[in-house]
């Protein structure tokens, strides 16, 4: 049971080091998502465990993180309710996500901190193929 037990810790740290937080620079970047990224204009998309991360920049700091499933892992080809609780309890630092409401009717929680806002975002032409829904988290600040 012990041995069960440390197995589950080290795979909640393993998957707590896949993600990087809004804020980070492009090492710590690198370092939780691959040294693969491509740069596209003033942002830089990392393909990790099944999701497409665009990071937009800000100072040389991400500024907004936007996650949607990228069709490499079977059965996940969108944003689940499970992929967003994840990925803002990696987002968190110690902190909660606080549901708010929004003038769009989007999805949307509020850091306890007010460093960070996340929402989700759902595609209008869910037709063209392209994922549906995005989970997109960004600075909150002033």
């Amino acid at each position: 049971m012990k041995r069960l037990a440390g197995m589950a810790l080290l795979f909640a740290l393993t998957a707590a080091a896949a993600y990087s937080n809004v804020g980070d620079d492009i090492n710590a970047l690198r370092q939780a998502y691959g040294a693969t990224g491509k740069k596209a204009m003033n942002a830089m998309i990392f393909q990790k465990n099944g999701y497409s991360i665009c990071v937009y920049f800000d100072g040389g700091r991400s500024a907004m993180e936007i996650f949607t499933r990228d069709g490499s892992v079977k059965n996940k080809t969108d944003i689940t309710e499970e992929d967003v609780k994840s990925i803002l309890a990696q987002e968190s630092n110690g902190q909660t996500w606080n549901p708010v409401t929004s003038k769009s009717g989007h999805q949307t929680w509020l850091r306890s901190d007010n460093r960070l806002i996340a929402r989700l975002s759902e595609a209008d032409d869910a037709e063209s193929g392209a994922p549906a829904k995005a989970l997109v988290i960004m600075s909150n600040e002033k």
